[in-house]
């Protein structure tokens, strides 16, 4: 009798361990998030009880302001550079250290040691790089005898929105080498030994083996590097966003000095809402993209 009513309830002790765990990330990161879409449309200071219901007026008040665009085209170039740049290193660097060789073990640890520092320390290091006077970078272009090289890096936009991506992937780029060699681990070798058979380079083979059956890993890959370039926060208001104002905010640091200019919260919560269906429609892409591309191959 008591084995089957362990056998029975046997996944009880599962229960035991995710409920905790999943309740406590309802409760402080996914119910926060949800509960834009209803602050949203009232205005409240945060702390009062009262709330007051406004529509859409936070909404028009978001449309209306003039430094949007600015942060929605800053964004937008940083998903664009972060997604061109880190993809395309992220898979020659994978293809290069596919192999599990001692040397390849040594980079594959060398490119993923960055993860482990917090990205405030990566950005504050980097900053100092940039610096136009003290900065590494300048130093070392003057040594050189390259002075006409040498720039203030974050001083304008579109040059400091680049910069700032090239920090994102220096301190990024082994997780997204990682996901892409567990995607080539699924490649079977027989492909590769039938195109040696056949006469096919290394260049061929990569565009017509590699590629077509890595796709499915990239989309997914390419899905996280666009959120992760979308909530760009931590580099862009270290780097430079924490002036007053900032030319190269994104829209996560646009959130934050919405949240700063007022006592409304419901202000913050709609450019949430904005970048919460950018992503969701970016999401609708990538399934369907990824659904069609896995069909093709059954």
């Amino acid at each position: 009798m008591r084995r089957s009513f362990l056998h029975e309830y046997r996944y009880l002790k599962f229960l035991l361990f995710i409920v905790p765990a999943f309740g406590t990330w309802f409760i402080f990161a996914l119910w926060p998030n949800l509960e834009i879409f209803y602050l949203a449309f009232y205005k409240w200071n945060g702390i009062s009880k009262v709330k007051t219901f406004v529509g859409f007026d936070n909404f028009n008040n978001l449309f209306l302001d003039p430094s949007l665009p600015k942060a929605i085209l800053n964004t937008a170039f940083y998903v664009l550079f972060l997604f061109m740049i880190q993809n395309i290193i992220a898979v020659l660097l994978a293809v290069i250290l596919k192999r599990n060789t001692g040397s390849n073990n040594f980079f594959r640890t060398l490119f993923f040691s960055p993860l482990v520092l917090s990205t405030v320390m990566v950005a504050m290091t980097w900053g100092y790089m940039y610096d136009p006077n003290l900065g590494v970078i300048n130093n070392v272009l003057g040594s050189i005898g390259l002075k006409s090289l040498q720039v203030d890096w974050l001083g304008a936009s579109g040059r400091a929105i680049l910069c700032i991506v090239l920090v994102h992937i220096w301190h990024n780029m082994g997780y997204a080498i990682t996901l892409i060699l567990a995607g080539l681990q699924t490649i079977p070798d027989t492909l590769y030994e039938a195109a040696d058979v056949e006469g096919s380079n290394r260049v061929n083979t990569f565009f017509n083996i590699t590629l077509p059956l890595l796709l499915p890993t990239l989309l997914r890959v390419s899905l996280l590097t666009i959120i992760g370039g979308a909530l760009a926060f931590d580099y862009v208001y270290t780097l430079g966003g924490s002036m007053t104002v900032s030319e190269f905010d994104t829209l996560a640091v646009y959130m934050f000095r919405v949240m700063n200019y007022g006592v409304n919260v419901g202000r913050p919560s709609t450019v949430g809402v904005l970048i919460a269906c950018i992503i969701f429609i970016v999401f609708l892409m990538q399934f369907v993209l990824t659904k069609k591309v896995e069909d093709s191959y059954n």
